[in-house]
């Protein structure tokens, strides 16, 4: 398969996933709440060794990324610290953070940052052991905004409408797609699809800022 291939992949998982949000028939449209202080945190988590990475400390992606000898060796917290460098140089650096903000901003508003916060690293670490049988040795953010795509895109297709529901499906059959043909971002959309579920099963409101995920798609 053609890099433009994937790209257009990953772009129909982000995109529609983001869209599902804002479409019409969104059962919680984000709205102007509080900033989004978890994505913010996560972009400097991500960005600043990043661009380390990039510039002046080429030696942190082989350092921090997924690699199966040194997982196997005991090096657990590669799963966690291969989020925070980029293996696909400045143009993948460059895609990662800017969907971050993009998705990520959107997912926050909708689960609030205590749920967000979950998702991005429930689905982040957890595709890590996909990516061990898939791509055994990689490293970037993606996975995770990929999780929170995913998780809004379930949310539509259970409780929204119309375009909403349309661009929940989407993402979600493209991210099927991906998991069949054993690309990493798969194991991440289901992780992320996953914690929608759970998210979904009853109405909730985030004590600390996020909206409500209402229990009828008919609630404003």
């Amino acid at each position: 398969m053609s890099a433009l291939f994937w790209a257009a992949l990953y772009a129909v998982v982000l995109w529609t996933g983001w869209a599902a949000a804002w479409a019409p028939g969104a059962p919680a449209r984000p709205g102007a709440g509080r900033p989004p202080w978890a994505t913010l945190a996560a972009l400097l988590v991500v960005g600043v060794p990043s661009l380390l990475q990039l510039t002046v400390a080429p030696g942190l992606l082989g350092a921090l990324q997924r690699t199966p000898t040194e997982l196997a060796d005991g090096q657990l917290w590669r799963l966690v610290t291969s989020l925070v460098v980029q293996d696909g140089g400045w143009p993948g650096a460059v895609f990662n953070l800017a969907a971050l903000a993009v998705v990520g901003a959107t997912a926050e508003q909708v689960w609030g940052p205590r749920r967000w916060l979950v998702v991005w690293a429930g689905a982040g670490v957890g595709a890590q052991l996909w990516g061990l049988l898939v791509q055994p040795t990689g490293a970037g953010n993606s996975v995770a905004t990929f999780g929170l795509a995913a998780s809004v895109s379930v949310l539509a297709l259970r409780r929204g409408r119309g375009v909403s529901r349309l661009c929940g499906s989407a993402s979600l059959l493209a991210g099927l797609a991906l998991l069949v043909m054993g690309d990493v971002h798969g194991g991440a959309v289901v992780l992320g699809a996953l914690a929608g579920l759970l998210l979904t099963r009853v109405p909730a409101s985030d004590p600390a800022g996020g909206r409500s995920v209402p229990s009828d798609p008919t609630t404003p």
